[in-house]
């Protein structure tokens, strides 16, 4: 069985253009035609192999004249053109070498005609050249003689060791069975064998023998025992095997379809500014698919109309796609490929990139904005002269803003804006006195960080003791007074069922006010949850606010679900208020290298909301206080206030269902339920 090495294809038709690559400039030639060639060869060749191709126009007398030359298949153009007349195709394969344990040697040649406007579809069936002699050990060999045994092979009438040793003659030594491939020189016909080995016993055994009439395309096999009947004696045998010479007669080759530029290249880049581009389309059988491919939109060529695209049906085979400048909004700014594939009825198919250089706004990367500071740079690829060039964008669906844009060298211009946000959706467009050109592009930026169990979905409870806001053996963002209360035996905080209308999820955080003591001897404590550690010091506890967090944005607000009520204080053995009680949410976004420890026995280290705006590490703050009892579930936006523009690198955020607990102030009536919070960007 043979295989088919698809080496050169190319389809033209009467009157059509092509463009061979080894040509300056496209040629128009009366009476030209095409030759679509492959070669058979046998199934085991490897595709790699050292192949030479070789086509020759043959004059009236026989003479044959090089036109074409190939030393290997990346060499071999994907488009080659022939004038009307007579020529063959001879092709090698492996290199000649007159004595090879490696390649086997192949030739074939073909004549064919082309005539003008004509396709000649040619196959070149490479037979074999070689001879392939084998040594073949039977197992007697290697029980019945030391190691060392071998077998020569040489290109000769007669077996010399001194030729073969200075290499006079070509010869290969075989010391496992395998095969060995020969060219024969001109006039020689025979191989000459020499064995040697050495019998324990009997010492040194030598056989030789002689095969005569070789002839290439032909197996000979020096077969090889070591008799059990006789000691001493060796059975040696040639035997010719005719079967290497098969080969199925029913090759069946289909060229797939071509695609050619009318006037150009197609391997070079296009411009899309440049004027209208044809392209030739054939086939050896009717077309059933055609398609073009631009920025992942994919357009039927064979139904419908695409604005910009001219398709002419010249037959079933051949057809001329017409592309111009207005096809290209469907291409954003810079280079980039679009797609051709076609199919015909046979199965043959074709896909194609062709590379265009593209006016219009060019894709926005995550280098071209930063989402702290707003900044965005945008950039787009102008081909065309203009007095004015101006890059416009929008959130999608609002209002066009537009900005000069500056030459930032090679046909690029930029335009750089602030306010560029977090999880938006924005398009932008390039403008060139005052007309659109090239493709709108959209771009959605990035959602901005969370805090982690923003929902309060996540807890676990040490035993029957005390609740925490995070899973077991995770490490933990959020904590609670828990650990304190609980020598009293109390929670703080804990996980209820209670959750906002609409909320996905199962739990949220339960903060209650209480005075833990234990026989009578405690403190008052609010309930609460805040981002940061939690110790204690004697009955005193020591908090530090805040845990490292990196912002890929800069948030506005910070928006949370609340229930909550403000009871009447009456603890308050801290005395810094009386009446009602205050709920109160603290967001803090700092640059303390350190978490800020609260130490509730001395009032110095406390956080008051009053003094944030000049705290040092402060970047921006947020504080939502309330005395208003609401006992249904609301959402509460705190806007934040910035105080330097510096990037945060820990957040601190706080929920305590009594505002002055740090002073052992307010009222065991109030608490707070929290479910899921954000940071609005």
């Amino acid at each position: 069985m043979k295989k088919i090495l698809s080496l050169l294809s190319v389809v033209l038709v009467l009157a059509s253009c092509s463009k061979d690559k080894d040509m300056e400039t496209s040629v128009q030639y009366v009476g030209e035609g095409a030759v679509k060639m492959s070669v058979a060869l046998a199934a085991d060749v490897a595709d790699d192999q050292t192949i030479s191709i070789k086509i020759y126009k043959v004059d009236d007398l026989g003479e044959r004249q090089l036109v074409r030359r190939y030393t290997s298949l990346n060499d071999v153009p994907e488009y080659l053109s022939l004038l009307a007349d007579d020529y063959v195709a001879v092709v090698e394969v492996g290199e000649k070498h007159v004595a090879s344990f490696d390649e086997k040697c192949y030739r074939g040649e073909t004549e064919f005609t082309i005539s003008g406007g004509n396709v000649e579809n040619v196959t070149v069936d490479c037979q074999l050249l070689s001879t392939i002699a084998a040594v073949e050990y039977d197992a007697t060999i290697a029980e019945k003689l030391s190691a060392g045994y071998n077998t020569i092979i040489a290109v000769a009438d007669s077996y010399d060791a001194q030729a073969v040793k200075t290499g006079d003659v070509h010869s290969l030594k075989y010391t496992e069975s395998k095969e060995g491939y020969y060219l024969m020189p001109e006039a020689q016909t025979t191989l000459a064998w020499h064995f040697e080995g050495k019998h324990p016993a009997e010492g040194d055994i030598v056989a030789e023998g002689v095969i005569e009439n070789v002839k290439a395309s032909a197996k000979y096999t020096v077969k090889l025992k070591y008799s059990k009947d006789a000691d001493g004696m060796l059975v040696i045998s040639a035997t010719v095997d005719e079967t290497i010479e098969e080969f199925d007669d029913n090759i069946s080759f289909s060229p797939d379809p071509t695609i050619v530029g009318e006037g150009f290249a197609i391997e070079n880049v296009q411009s899309s500014v440049s004027g209208a581009l044809t392209y030739n389309v054939a086939a050896l059988a009717n077309i059933k698919i055609m398609k073009l491919t631009a920025d992942n939109v994919t357009f039927d060529l064979l139904s419908g109309d695409i604005d910009g695209v001219t398709v002419v049906k010249t037959d079933d085979l051949n057809y001329k796609i017409t592309i111009d400048e207005a096809f290209f909004v469907n291409v954003p700014g810079g280079q980039s490929a679009i797609t051709f594939y076609i199919e015909d009825v046979d199965g043959g198919k074709l896909t194609k990139d062709v590379v265009y250089d593209a006016q219009g706004v060019m894709p926005l990367t995550s280098s071209a904005y930063d989402l702290w500071t707003g900044d965005v740079t945008f950039s787009a690829n102008v081909l065309s002269s203009a007095s004015s060039v101006k890059i416009a964008y929008r959130l999608a669906g609002g209002e066009w803003s537009e900005l000069t844009a500056t030459a930032a060298g090679e046909g690029v211009y930029t335009a750089s804006a602030t306010g560029f946000a977090a999880e938006k959706q924005y398009e932008y467009k390039l403008i060139l006195d005052s007309a659109t050109k090239g493709k709108a592009l959209n771009y959605a930026t990035e959602a901005g960080s969370q805090v982690p169990n923003s929902d309060m979905e996540q807890w676990y409870q040490n035993g029957s003791a005390a609740y925490y806001p995070f899973l077991q053996g995770a490490q933990a963002f959020w904590l609670t007074g828990n650990d304190g209360s609980q020598k009293a035996g109390v929670n703080l905080t804990v996980p209820s069922t209670d959750v906002r209308p609409g909320s996905t999820g199962t739990y949220s955080a339960y903060l209650k006010s209480v005075k833990a003591a234990v026989g009578g001897i405690g403190k008052f404590a609010a309930g609460n949850l805040f981002t940061g550690t939690f110790s204690m010091k004697g009955l005193n506890g020591m908090v530090g606010f805040g845990r490292d967090f990196t912002f890929n944005a800069k948030p506005k607000s910070f928006s949370v679900w609340l229930k909550n009520k403000a009871g009447n204080i009456n603890e308050n053995s801290g005395s810094p208020a009386s009446g009602l009680d205050v709920n109160q949410v603290m967001v803090i976004l700092t640059t303390w290298d350190e978490a800020h420890v609260v130490d509730t026995s001395n009032t110095d280290t406390f956080i008051s909301y009053d003094m944030l705006g000049t705290m040092e590490g402060v970047v921006a703050y947020g504080t939502y206080r309330t005395q208003e009892t609401k006992e249904s579930w609301y959402e509460q936006t705190i806007d934040l206030t910035y105080v330097s523009d510096v990037k945060p690198t820990k957040v601190v955020i706080s929920f305590a269902s009594s505002a002055y607990g740090d002073y052992f102030c307010g009222s065991t009536e109030s608490y707070m339920y929290v479910d899921d919070m954000r940071f609005n960007y």
